[in-house]
């Protein structure tokens, strides 16, 4: 029996950057509800957000407080709240809940003693079960997928089998339903991990190595159900954020026909985002899509370089991440993505392949490209491919990574006087930012209110991208001749 002192009050709090309109803590909150233990969602997306939460949960009384980490750089700010609240309290149970957290649970847990335990296994398995321990005032240490001190850290066995997600309740969206330029958007999920191995991939290394989850889907109906009372609230755009929207051949074509027969059977007007990769590219399904409302893909191209591609083990080549450009340009559909330029293994030469690479596709691209160092987080085969591998290295509090220095010192050396650049482009008002919003404008006009002027604005819009795209690309030829002066 439940703890009626505790379930009267808000058994759970679940923290998480709610202004990325991401789902973890929503997905784990409608699990919690579903288990008959009430949850609360509280935003914290800065320092700020986190110098008020102590005296929310003073009024909340939670037994268990989860932090969910979503991206690297709120790392600081998440450990220095689970500090503070430590310091407040001994009655709250601090978890902290993420892919980054649950892939090096014994980092964490040593160097954030405020800190009861890590979440490793898929959080909406996990979770009713500590927090009905908790509630009950019950042993809670044998949850399955939980990491917690004993003195030295013990990681749980995974919860087994893997989650169905048609199982899954819908996730909680208690903050209502945002809008961009009077539409309505919700972010949703039809699948989670991919496929495929890329060494750098954190979401995909945390279910393969430690959730032991393979790819899942959830069937048609229900994932269509979920839109379609969300359609009822007045969402119009639908930002699918699985890693992988395209599954593996042979279910592909099927999926992509039973996904737009149903949107067209249940007479849904909509506009959608999806991401797949270079290699998934089909003029033929893409078209098929875009007739019921693809608007936007993101790329998940990486790279125009065979040895990056490879030490990436991205599994494509250059010759196709052109063509599905030249692809997605021929269908009209907005392609973004990024270019890694910077990795341990950089040297000058992989860096003047990705500049000839853009060079060579620039006409291709409607989006600012842009340029990102790539991430090493711990527990991912990239981080084992370091040599020496750096076990104790330190932790980048601006993304969570570990640290590394590029072999090539010339190379590391443009890497330090090329972030400025970077960080500029990645600026909340920087161009990549400004860019998205006009496209975004654009194409939700064409979809749901199309006007002559629309041909002319995306040609102008399509110019001006080119032309700031080429003008980075003069910077890295700048900056490249420049290398140890």
């Amino acid at each position: 029996m439940l703890n009626r002192s505790w379930s009267d009050a808000c058994a759970v709090v679940l923290v998480e950057d709610l202004s990325q309109q991401r789902l973890p803590a929503r997905w784990m909150a409608a699990a919690l509800r579903q288990a008959g233990l009430s949850a609360r969602l509280v935003h914290c997306g800065s320092a700020a957000d986190a110098g008020a939460l102590p005296a929310r949960l003073h009024a909340l009384q939670p037994r268990l407080v989860v932090l969910s980490l979503l991206f690297g750089h709120l790392l600081d700010v998440y450990l220095g709240l689970a500090a503070r609240l430590r310091s407040e309290s001994g009655a709250w149970h601090l978890t902290l809940a993420g892919p980054l957290p649950a892939l090096d649970p014994a980092r964490f847990l040593t160097t954030c003693p405020a800190l009861d335990s890590v979440v490793c296994g898929e959080p909406e398995a996990v979770l009713p079960r500590l927090a009905a321990r908790l509630v009950d005032g019950a042993d809670w240490r044998d949850v399955p997928g939980l990491a917690w001190r004993s003195p030295d850290v013990r990681v749980n066995p995974p919860p087994w089998p893997a989650l169905d997600l048609d199982n899954l309740p819908e996730p909680v969206r208690d903050d209502g339903i945002p809008q961009f330029q009077g539409v309505g958007f919700a972010t949703v999920e039809g699948s989670r991990v991919c496929y495929h191995r890329c060494s750098f991939c954190l979401p995909c290394a945390h279910h393969r190595d430690v959730v032991g989850a393979p790819y899942r889907l959830r069937s048609i109906p229900n994932l269509v159900d979920e839109m379609e009372r969300l359609y009822a609230r007045g969402v119009r755009l639908f930002l699918f954020d699985d890693e992988q929207f395209l599954p593996p051949q042979p279910l592909r074509a099927e999926r992509v026909r039973g996904f737009a027969d149903e949107l067209r059977r249940r007479r849904m007007h909509i506009a959608f985002t999806i991401k797949c990769r270079a290699d998934d590219v089909d003029a033929d399904l893409l078209r098929r899509l875009q007739d019921v409302g693809l608007i936007r893909v993101y790329l998940g191209l990486e790279s125009g370089c065979p040895e990056t591609l490879e030490r990436l083990h991205k599994g494509v080549t250059v010759t196709q991440n052109a063509a599905a450009l030249a692809t997605l340009d021929r269908l009209g559909l907005v392609a973004d993505f990024r270019c890694l330029i910077f990795h341990p293994w950089s040297t000058l030469a992989t860096v003047a392949r990705e500049i000839d690479f853009l060079a060579t596709v620039l006409p291709l691209v409607p989006t600012v490209v842009t340029y990102c160092e790539t991430v090493c987080y711990a527990g991912t085969p990239m981080h084992a491919e370091l040599v020496p591998a750096p076990a104790n290295a330190a932790v980048n509090p601006t993304d969570g990574g570990v640290v590394y220095e590029i072999g090539d010192a010339a190379v590391e050396w443009l890497r330090c006087r090329a972030r400025p650049v970077i960080a500029a482009q990645h600026a909340p008002q920087g161009s990549a930012a400004r860019v998205t919003r006009a496209w975004y404008d654009l194409l939700l006009s064409q979809r749901f209110a199309p006007t002559p002027d629309n041909d002319r604005a995306a040609l102008a819009l399509r110019r001006r991208v080119l032309a700031l795209n080429a003008a980075m690309l003069d910077v890295w030829r700048a900056l490249l001749p420049g290398v140890g002066g």
